[in-house]
């Protein structure tokens, strides 16, 4: 299982960043390879959602999630429930350094179910969490600013 832990500080407020974070209907809209989000149930404190995923040479491809989040803590946890992996695991940590300055802990594990899949991901995966970040940051910018 491919797995990375990342921290970064973002000058924004802990809790409107972990709110744009948790607004996954809105991820079509800045995340590049997200085409679509399909709310299925959400409560106080989680959501069944299934995110397309469209890259540009391969068909799209559907993946089921449970997503737990705590508003307090500021935590999201997501955990998979189908598509192409064998297991997908993420947990995004806020925590307030600042009035307006945030540290981030995003951690990711993953697993396909295919071996070929799995090593083309492990190939990309830096420049595709590269850019998940970047999207999050970019957007954070634009409602935030």
């Amino acid at each position: 299982m491919k797995s990375s832990n990342r921290e970064e500080i973002i000058n924004h407020n802990a809790k409107e960043l972990f709110d744009i974070v948790l607004d996954i209907e809105s991820y079509p809209y800045f995340i590049p390879w997200c085409s679509a989000m399909k709310v299925h149930s959400k409560s106080d404190n989680e959501i069944y959602a299934d995110m397309i995923v469209w890259y540009k040479y391969f068909i799209p491809q559907k993946f089921g999630s449970h997503v737990i989040f705590d508003k307090e803590k500021l935590n999201i946890k997501t955990r998979y429930i189908e598509g192409p992996l064998k297991d997908l695991k993420t947990n995004w940590l806020f925590k307030s350094v600042k009035k307006n300055q945030t540290l981030i802990n995003f951690n990711v594990e993953f697993e396909f179910k295919r071996f070929f899949h799995q090593k083309i991901a492990e190939a990309f995966f830096p420049l595709i969490e590269n850019q998940m970040i970047e999207s999050f940051k970019i957007r954070a910018d634009e409602i935030l600013d």
